[in-house]
């Protein structure tokens, strides 16, 4: 009896102790909860990260582009706020600071964070700022703001900065000190050197006791030129004025780019994307009403790295290369001075029998060719007879991708290693890859897979290759120089890999030149494009191109072009997005920069003549 009883007495004591541990925890955790959070606040040690100015941006002529300025902002420390003074405050902020909402009220004052900032006080004197300091709660500190001084132009080069993701977190982890990230641009490709080191306010409770300035990040100088940018940019929006103006499109036409990029160097001396953006939006925090009518328009793509066109006769360079080196001609001729005539089309049949008619752009014909006026009045059926010799000769073997082998040596179907983000690698189809498309993307190949009539569109740059404005002005960069490189924007870059082609000679430069020229002279597919400039167009040179879209697309327009055969500094790309003939529209935007970079007084772009 004795035992049971002391067992019953220690069974009610362990009970009431954990009842008396219950209440007690119920009471911290749910009724006190605030005081005890508060009382944790006073005797614990927190930092809270002062964001750092990120490094300016200036063009190649120290030009600043993009600024970023200490300006006073009004902080609220809000573990100095309790339930004795908060309506003070919120009245305070309601009386100073109408703009700000009730939904502001209740995200600063339910904010988990020591410092809340309010807003930019740069607006305030010298004495209104103090008076703040009379409330104890209230702090002032500097805090950066970006400033693009240029708004749109050269949005795409530049980028812009918002505030990080979980995924950007991880790639920059002082973005969680810093708050904001490069988003798109070089803001975002060089965002470790740029973004700085943020500064440091150190709490005990409710005290700052210790404050450690922000580090600004490295200033980083550009290889563009703002004037030419501009330039750049009001030619391509008066090109594609005139587009929509002279076509009858399914869709506005408003989607372009222009490339210009030194020959030598590699360095990019402008590059435009329309529709473009100003970044200054983003910087007080753009509305999502603001964003996605500018993601509709695909403002934020950069076409000229992500814009995936078929290049259509700008493309014909490279049989151009591949007929000098491989010695491989229309069927009958042996040498590049040797002609064929064309008739307009190009009646044939291919091994297996099947008859095949390939129409020119030019219904009559362009007489009697050779590679030369081939090029200078973008003959296909030259380019077309070429491509047929490939078929028939090396259908089934190794050399039957010979034309796909030296597009890859210029560049076509992989990035540049531009140092820009989201570029795109485009694609230069052959056999292998239309086995690939058998399985994984049946709806773009036909059942039989690769055929001669592939072949037949690639030498034109027209079928399944797609490439970017960037690749293009690559590409013809290292046929007129005889090496490639990356192209860049980094004035400061001092690791550039310069690859040698060896199967590039000066007299092959020198002919290539000549025939460029032919283009923007008599009788070329330039030449209405170009007349304006009088005998100044006697040491310039291009290529016209138009490509075909599916479905009732307008064409794409291109034109890619060299400012003089004589000493050539510049490769200037022009792609317009269903903006129909290359000459009519790409040639004359590209004729106005080349105006410019030659220094020459600028005319208005003016709506050429329609050839191809």
């Amino acid at each position: 009896m004795f035992l049971r009883n002391r067992y019953n007495y220690l069974a009610l004591l362990f009970i009431s102790y954990f009842l008396f541990i219950i209440v007690n925890f119920f009471s911290l955790q749910i009724l006190n909860i605030n005081d005890s959070i508060d009382k944790i606040d006073q005797q614990t040690y927190d930092i809270f990260y002062l964001s750092a100015p990120r490094g300016e941006i200036y063009d190649t002529n120290k030009e600043k582009l993009v600024t970023s300025s200490l300006e006073p902002h009004l902080f609220i420390n809000l573990r100095k706020i309790n339930a004795d003074n908060i309506d003070q405050y919120k009245q305070y902020l309601k009386y100073n600071f109408e703009e700000l909402k009730n939904s502001d009220f209740e995200e600063i004052f339910n904010s988990r964070e020591a410092l809340y900032l309010i807003r930019n006080i740069n607006d305030l004197d010298y004495l209104e700022r103090q008076s703040l300091l009379e409330l104890e709660a209230f702090e002032i500190f500097d805090y950066p703001i970006r400033q693009y001084n240029y708004g749109n132009i050269a949005s795409h080069i530049i980028g812009y900065i918002g505030r990080p993701t979980l995924e950007e977190f991880e790639a920059y982890p002082d973005s969680r000190r810093n708050g904001l990230v490069g988003k798109s641009g070089v803001e975002k490709y060089y965002e470790e050197e740029l973004s700085g080191i943020a500064g440091e306010i150190v709490f005990k409770g409710n005290e700052i006791i210790d404050f450690t300035t922000p580090q600004p990040g490295e200033d980083l100088y550009l290889t563009i030129d703002i004037r030419t940018q501009r330039i750049a940019t009001e030619s391509l929006l008066e090109g594609i004025k005139l587009a929509n103006e002279n076509f009858d499109s399914e869709n506005i036409i408003q989607k372009g780019s222009i490339v210009v990029i030194d020959i030598n160097s590699g360095e990019v001396i402008s590059m435009v994307s329309l529709p473009d953006f100003d970044p200054n939006k983003f910087v007080k925090g753009i509305s999502s009403f603001d964003f996605n009518q500018l993601n509709r328009i695909d403002a934020f793509n950069n076409f000229a790295i992500q814009g995936l066109y078929p290049p259509g006769s700008v493309f014909k360079i490279v049989a151009y290369w591949l007929a000098e080196n491989e010695g491989l001609f229309p069927e009958g001729i042996s040498t590049r001075n040797n002609r064929v005539k064309c008739e307009g089309n190009l009646s044939f049949s291919f091994t297996d029998g099947s008859q095949q008619v390939y129409n020119d752009w030019k219904q009559d014909g362009h007489g009697n060719v050779d590679l030369s006026s081939a090029i200078q009045q973008s003959c296909n059926v030259y380019f077309w007879d070429i491509a047929l010799k490939i078929w028939r000769t090396y259908e089934g073997s190794s050399n039957e991708s010979i034309l796909q082998k030296y597009a890859r040596n210029l560049g076509f179907g992989k990035i540049t290693e531009i140092d820009l983000p989201y570029e795109k690698a485009g694609v230069v189809p052959d056999r292998e890859l239309f086995e690939q498309w058998t399985i994984t993307k049946p709806e773009l190949v036909r059942p039989e897979g690769w055929l001669g009539g592939d072949l037949m569109n690639l030498i034109v740059g027209q079928g399944a290759i797609t490439t970017t404005p960037i690749q293009v002005a690559n590409a013809y960069k290292t046929l007129l120089t005889g090496y490639s490189s990356a192209p860049y924007f980094d004035k400061n870059k001092d690791d550039i890999e310069i690859v040698k082609n060896y199967d590039i000679n000066d007299e092959f430069i020198e002919f290539l030149l000549n025939d460029l020229n032919l283009v923007t002279n008599k009788n070329g597919t330039a030449y209405y494009a170009f007349e304006v400039l009088g005998s100044k167009a006697n040491d310039i040179g291009g290529k016209t191109g138009t490509a075909q879209n599916p479905g009732d697309k307008n064409s794409t327009s291109w034109f890619a072009g060299v400012d003089s055969i004589s000493n050539p500094r510049y490769i200037i790309v022009t792609v317009v997005d269903e903006g129909g003939s290359g000459s009519a529209v790409a040639a004359p935007i590209s004729r106005r920069v080349i105006q410019h970079l030659i220094g020459v007084d600028l005319t208005p772009v003016k709506f050429g003549e329609i050839t191809e």
